[in-house]
């Protein structure tokens, strides 16, 4: 015992009790003279006690946070109780009596938020408020007005109410008749209530709870008719078939209710299998696009490195070429005509400012130095100034960020500026760099003719850019309107 936990202990001791409590109102009833076949009687309240409290407590311990096996214990323990109504003890009789409605408002309650175990809407909670009410209170108001003795229709009842506060039977029956009048059509109301619940179930759902409906729902209407008896005379064995009709029914209840609790179990673990599928299959595709993204990116850097060479050797490494020629000859020139030598020399120096700048442009494209001396603010403060459209920042980063993700944010801008420029035909662009739920968003928007083509080479590698740092780009081209390139990248500091 020392090994079970805290609920296991309490659990046991809940059943323990029920266990006793069912013998002894079995026996009670069993030898008592007030039901009209006492041993049917006794048997049919051991099964619906115990079979409550059996699988409320098997519910109890497989969900404790759920209240349906709470609930189920309740009704089993409550209907012990009411059963006391029959004791010769007269003191148990009157307890009997005052509870004898409380197991069908537990009841109610538990088939109006089964299986999740809460109320869903309001309307759930003036049910469940008018069951405990009606069932728990007003119900047991009788039980002081009431003299067992003086009552000709109850038959071997016990002679005293130590309860009994005035003798008044016609008090009693006028609280039991109005009860019964309001609260038929309240159930009638529950069944509709319940019945459309059921129409806008989901399959699962139904799979789920249409053991408990059917059970519950018979029960509540057998419930319905037997308070309608009271309005009536009393005649014939119609009230007494009535009872043990529900009987056997609220019986099949509890089970009724724990097959509802397994196939939810049972539904949940075909969702969960569901979904690992579906996740199966996304991870699948998902691997599918980063085989293909790499590949882009190795034929990128590729396809960079031989632009690269190109740029290289049609560009800068011609002009150093020509410059090294040119120095050479102004060497020879440098004693004979000296100022046919200034003027070459002038001309090197020229040339090699236009061949430093080149390479400035060159080693900008691969990674331009003001990113890594002073940010991305700051870069993409020069690509405004370099662009030949009116470009309006809006920038709202305080500090560095990890080098990737700047790199990757700064080339988005520069991209989509370049785009802007050679085929927007816009009259001014937007950019929109900010933090936002551990994420930086880059936007970028113009106002030209739009028709951006997201798979093209040069959006089609930022997009493998971004994704690679785990992020997205998304590109919205409209014929009209402009276009609007947004990137989302996570801000980790390991990226």
């Amino acid at each position: 015992m020392s090994s079970m936990t805290p609920l296991r202990r309490a659990l046991v001791a809940l059943g323990i009790a029920g266990v006793l409590l069912g013998i002894a109102t079995f026996v009670m009833v069993a030898k008592g003279e007030a039901a009209t076949v006492p041993l049917l009687e006794a048997t049919l309240t051991l099964l619906i006690g115990w079979s409550f409290i059996g699988t409320g407590l098997f519910a109890w311990e497989r969900r404790p946070t759920n209240l349906i096996g709470p609930l189920m214990v309740g009704v089993g323990f409550a209907w012990f109780l009411s059963e006391f109504k029959v004791s010769e003890i007269p003191l148990a009789a009157s307890i009997g009596f005052a509870v004898n409605s409380l197991p069908v408002a537990i009841l109610i309650h538990l088939l109006i938020v089964f299986p999740s175990g809460r109320a869903r809407s309001q309307l759930d909670r003036f049910f469940i408020g008018y069951a405990y009410v009606a069932g728990g209170l007003v119900a047991a108001i009788p039980t002081f007005f009431y003299n067992p003795g003086g009552d000709p229709d109850c038959s071997g009842c016990v002679a005293s109410n130590p309860l009994l506060i005035h003798d008044n039977l016609d008090l009693v029956h006028g609280i039991f008749n109005t009860l019964s009048a309001v609260s038929i059509p309240v159930l009638i109301a529950l069944i509709v209530h319940l019945v459309r619940r059921a129409r806008s179930a989901t399959q699962e759902e139904r799979r789920s709870q249409e053991p408990v409906w059917w059970a519950g729902g018979a029960t509540i209407f057998l419930f319905a008719a037997a308070l309608l008896t009271n309005l009536g005379p009393e005649s014939g064995t119609y009230d007494d078939v009535l009872w043990y009709t529900a009987n056997f029914v609220i019986a099949a209840v509890p089970f009724a209710f724990l097959l509802g609790l397994l196939r939810t179990r049972l539904s949940q673990a075909e969702v969960v299998a569901e979904e690992n599928v579906r996740l199966d299959a996304e991870l699948q595709a998902r691997l599918d696009d980063l085989r293909e993204s790499r590949a882009r990116i190795v034929q990128a850097g590729d396809a960079a490195r031989r632009k690269l060479e190109r740029d290289l050797h049609d560009g800068a490494q011609q002009r150093l070429v020509g410059l090294a020629l040119d120095l050479r000859l102004a060497r020879e020139k440098l004693n004979e005509d000296p100022e046919t030598a200034a003027a070459m020399l002038d001309e090197a120096s020229a040339e090699l400012a236009r061949a430093t700048e080149e390479l400035r442009e060159l080693a900008r494209g691969i990674h331009p130095a003001v990113l890594s001396d002073r940010g991305l603010d700051a870069a993409v403060q020069m690509l405004a100034q370099r662009a030949p459209v009116p470009v309006r920042i809006d920038s709202s980063i305080d500090g560095r960020l990890p080098e990737p993700v700047e790199a990757a944010a700064y080339f988005v801008v520069s991209e989509a500026l370049t785009n802007v420029v050679k085929h927007a035909r816009a009259d001014h662009a937007e950019v929109g760099i900010r933090r936002e739920n551990g994420r930086l968003l880059v936007e970028v928007r113009d106002d030209g003719a739009g028709g951006a083509d997201p798979s093209g080479s040069g959006l089609r590698g930022l997009a493998d850019r971004v994704a690679a740092l785990d992020g997205r780009l998304q590109v919205n081209g409209q014929r009209t309107g402009g276009t609007l390139v947004q990137a989302e990248i996570p801000l980790r500091e390991s990226a």
